[in-house]
């Protein structure tokens, strides 16, 4: 493997994960759509905890419930559920025990597991439940160890055309609509989640949106638009944001850009996008993967949260993919966003329309629109606007920004700097290019078009005023 190789394989591998995730959720709802009430199917998928076993796939087993099991989940003594309306299917899932098992282990009566797991529910729709068996599908106390404690689903106003594996755990939420949760996934304390085909298609005709692609248009520069649109992926690097913008040199990428084969992405795009009728799960979902949690967040809207991605006590989310142990908390609200790993949205900050990559964090008290974040680069407490925010750059006070284009980064925003004068008394239509390390000083005013790309290292004195300008240095 070369060294190119070497330096982006992690985000190939991130692509393959999250299709193997999203082909998981499209092998569910084959199943579920294609099979009759009465038929039992044995259903084959890639084993999630692959560190405890050796088997690279499970096979589970999906079915409708028995009259007793029924009856079980409906006894107010028992389970105490309820069904929305006549028309709910209700199905089981649990895992096979060991090779050859399926056929007898289709017909064991589920009732105590259902009584254990499942309670105060209200459901309607497509529904499949998930309960877990002892033996090899017991959830490992090692990770994490008070999991075993929440597995089940109880206390829910209302779950609807939603697939809840064995292992999950949802609890005293509003309303789960349309959602995927998988094994050691969590959601609880939330008000509406939910997740309709129409919304989607307008955040896809909107904003090119596309949460299977992993990708959105995000437009930099002049806030009135000037053609500087970035398709951007969530597994971009700042030489694929700069090349899509012809910012590299005459056109020609010298260092390495990340390109991936779409054959693999068309079959799930495909799937995706299809309509079913309204008595079917529909095919766009939430999807929780394994390790993720949703918790205590009043509206969440059309998510993919990866393994050990969270989202803690926003406000709002809606089309937001998180790459692993990214997290959106503290009262943020959201819309339109892809983190890369270990990036943050925190304390009462708004973003929209962002590209967060690895490392870099929004907030406390932020508030950020069309904006694209490099990595470990820090924004707290001002706006910033319209920008490419590049690597180890750093804003920690009030401060505003609006249509930079700072793709090398590593430089430092004062308090009270003020670099977005944009407007030529009509409409904003102008932008600045500043260059690696560029210093802002406290109370700086920038008036546009300054271009500073070929005076790296540049200090603009607190209180200094810049003029429409070009500097070079030397």
């Amino acid at each position: 493997m070369s060294t190119t190789d070497d330096v982006l394989s992690p985000f190939h591998q991130s692509r393959q994960t999250r299709h193997a995730y999203l082909n998981r959720t499209q092998s569910l709802l084959s199943a579920i759509l294609t099979k009759n009430e009465t038929e039992v199917t044995l259903l084959s998928l890639p084993t999630i905890e692959n560190d405890y076993e050796r088997r690279p796939t499970s096979t589970y087993i999906l079915r409708s419930l028995s009259d007793k099991e029924r009856e079980t989940l409906l006894d107010p003594q028992q389970c105490n559920c309820r069904l929305a309306s006549d028309d709910a299917t209700l199905q089981i899932m649990y895992r096979v025990a060991g090779n050859g098992e399926g056929p007898s282990m289709s017909k064991w009566d589920m009732s105590s597991s259902l009584k254990s797991q499942v309670r105060n529910n209200c459901f309607g729709g497509n529904v499949i439940l998930g309960v877990l068996l002892d033996g090899p599908d017991a959830v490992k106390d090692t990770i994490p160890s008070n999991l075993s404690n929440l597995v089940g689903i109880s206390y829910n106003g209302l779950i609807q055309n939603s697939i809840l594996e064995p292992g999950c755990a949802i609890h005293k939420n509003a309303e789960v609509i349309n959602t995927h949760a998988m094994k050691y996934a969590a959601i609880i304390g939330c008000g509406s989640v939910s997740c309709s085909e129409t919304d989607v298609a307008k955040s896809k005709e909107k904003y090119n949106f596309d949460m299977a692609g992993g990708s959105m248009d995000v437009e930099v520069g002049p806030e009135a638009g000037g053609g500087r649109i970035v398709h951007a992926k969530v597994e971009s690097t700042l030489v694929d944001v700069c090349h899509n913008l012809n910012m590299d040199s005459k056109g020609a990428a010298i260092a390495p850009l990340v390109t991936f084969d779409e054959s693999d992405y068309t079959a799930i795009a495909s799937s995706s996008s299809s309509s079913s009728s309204p008595s079917q799960i529909p095919t766009t979902m939430n999807m929780l993967c394994p390790h993720s949690s949703l918790l205590h967040t009043p509206r969440t809207h059309h998510i993919h949260l990866s393994p050990h991605a969270s989202i803690d006590s926003a406000t709002s989310v809606s089309s937001a993919l998180l790459l692993p142990q990214s997290t959106i908390k503290s009262g943020c609200t959201v819309s339109h966003a892809l983190l890369q790993w270990n990036a943050t949205i925190t304390s009462q900050s708004d973003a929209h329309h962002v590209l967060l990559m690895e490392q870099s964090e929004v907030g406390p008290h932020s508030f950020t629109a069309n904006a694209i974040y490099g990595p470990d680069s820090h924004v707290s407490g001002g706006e910033v606007h319209c920008t490419i925010f590049g690597p180890n750059a750093n804003s920690h006070h009030q401060s505003l920004l609006i249509g930079i284009l700072w793709p090398l980064g590593r430089g430092n925003v004062g308090y009270g700097s003020n670099v977005g004068s944009n407007h030529t008394g009509r409409i904003p239509d102008q932008e600045t290019s500043v260059g690696e390390g560029t210093f802002w000083g406290l109370g700086s005013v920038i008036k546009f078009p300054v271009d500073l790309t070929s005076a790296p290292y540049s200090i603009i004195a607190a209180g200094g005023q810049l003029p429409p300008q070009r500097i070079t240095l030397p």
